[in-house]
């Protein structure tokens, strides 16, 4: 596993570069930070490295899985946001909040078997926007198989996911690292699922 420092506010293009190449060309999966924990993915569009992910989901039954997209125009391809569901998601957006929305036929059966919702995040985390920007298009998310707040300590996850993962972007301990706020949109009203690092006031 190739594993670099990154600069939490200017992250280095070059090292946004390598990730690109190896999540884009090689098949590679990656973790990354966002603002709430660190996260490990790939590219969407990669049968290949979204097929790894498939397995990690079904092999563990308790990770959850989303898009990690750096905006409102990337997050569209997979998910439908109603024009009321968009003036919210800009209220809240980017934030440490997982929506969940109607997948499209973009959202692969093997890591939505059932692929009627899918979760959406866009992080308030620079590093991680760069990098979706960069590739183009979302990162296929997944947690990593460890308890609460150790997933924002990169010297707890690093040796968690080694047999996991091709490259791991480090931009040091998080701040107050909690799961997302996992808000369901697929009903007339919102439904919120899990409370987490965002604060939820509808």
């Amino acid at each position: 596993m190739i594993h670099l420092i990154i600069h939490p506010e200017n992250p280095q293009r070059r090292f946004l570069d390598q990730a690109v190449s190896i999540l884009r060309n090689e098949d590679g999966i990656c973790v990354y930070p966002t603002d709430t924990v660190y996260g490990m993915g790939a590219c969407a569009s990669n049968t290949k490295a979204v097929n790894k992910v498939a397995y990690l989901l079904d092999k563990d039954k308790t990770r959850l899985f989303s898009y990690i997209c750096c905006d409102f125009s990337q997050a569209s391809k997979y998910v439908t946001i109603s024009n009321g569901h968009y003036k919210l998601l800009k209220r809240y957006l980017p934030g440490p909040y997982t929506f969940i929305l109607p997948a499209t036929n973009y959202v692969p059966k093997k890591v939505s078997p059932k692929r009627h919702t899918v979760g959406i995040r866009i992080p308030d985390c620079i590093l991680c926007r760069e990098l979706t920007n960069l590739l183009g298009e979302p990162l296929a998310n997944t947690s990593i198989k460890l308890p609460g707040a150790v997933r924002g300590d990169p010297g707890t996850v690093k040796p968690a996911v080694m047999s996991e993962v091709d490259i791991m972007l480090d931009i040091g301990q998080l701040e107050n690292p909690t799961g997302s706020t996992i808000v369901d949109l697929t009903g007339d009203t919102p439904v919120l699922l899990r409370d987490g690092k965002g604060e939820w006031k509808e």
